[in-house]
């Protein structure tokens, strides 16, 4: 028993947040009061903002990073991901974005998973919550592809809170810098039958003209194809 409780602590004393962002001056505030009440152990990767972004988060006792220009958020990601793992020796992470879409009081599940056994936990929106119907649409339109192609299902594909192991990690690498990062991670899962467990997370909207617009979705689309031709 004190052996169990011994490798959870070191779970939780060794589990990263990874939160990427650019311009979001407007949320990252709100989103670090919330996060460091949860853990200290946090990265903030600020992805060559134009705003006050790196300034303000660099008032919280957590690890900044920046890119000097616009990467994207894969780059992001993997900055955050490569610093936690071979940097701060880390044994798992957790991925946040950073506009305030994600529900900090929900780390705790992410951690449970990981407490039962779990090496990869996905957060899942329900297609019958609040999400806004052209959301809806693309998100199943995307599960639905990837089960076509890879004959796998996983749900809400494009959610970005996610956790997985320092194994786990080096199993789904990606390669993409822009928004596609999530779906080629799941084509990674897909590919490699990779167990996972689910956590529901809220819904949560602050402005619909952020995340992916019409043409991402065309260029996702365009992923899908050559992730499943590997090219």
């Amino acid at each position: 028993m004190k052996k169990k409780h011994s490798q959870v602590k070191d779970i939780f004393s060794e589990t990263w947040i990874v939160i990427p962002g650019y311009n979001e001056a407007k949320y990252i505030s709100s989103v670090l009061k919330k996060v460091t009440k949860k853990t200290k152990n946090i990265i903030y990767v600020d992805d060559g903002s134009a705003d006050n972004s790196t300034e303000i988060a660099k008032k919280f006792p957590i690890h900044v990073l920046r890119h000097e220009i616009n990467l994207g958020k894969g780059a992001a990601l993997q900055t955050g991901c490569d610093y936690a793992f071979y940097n701060m020796k880390a044994k798992a992470v957790i991925m946040m974005d950073g506009d305030d879409q994600h529900d900090a009081e929900e780390i705790p599940l992410f951690r449970k998973r990981l407490e039962e056994g779990s090496s990869l936990v996905l957060g899942a929106r329900s297609l019958f919550s609040s999400m806004p119907l052209v959301r809806k649409i693309g998100n199943g339109f995307v599960s639905g592809v990837v089960m076509l192609l890879f004959g796998r299902y996983i749900p809400d594909i494009l959610s970005g809170y996610k956790a997985f192991t320092a194994e786990v990690y080096e199993k789904i690498k990606w390669s993409a810098n822009d928004y596609s990062v999530e779906l080629e991670i799941a084509a990674n899962i897909a590919k490699k039958r990779l167990g996972f467990s689910l956590v529901s997370i809220e819904t949560i909207y602050h402005d619909m003209d952020r995340g992916m617009n019409v043409l991402d979705s065309v260029k996702v689309v365009g992923k899908i194809l050559s992730l499943r031709l590997g090219i």
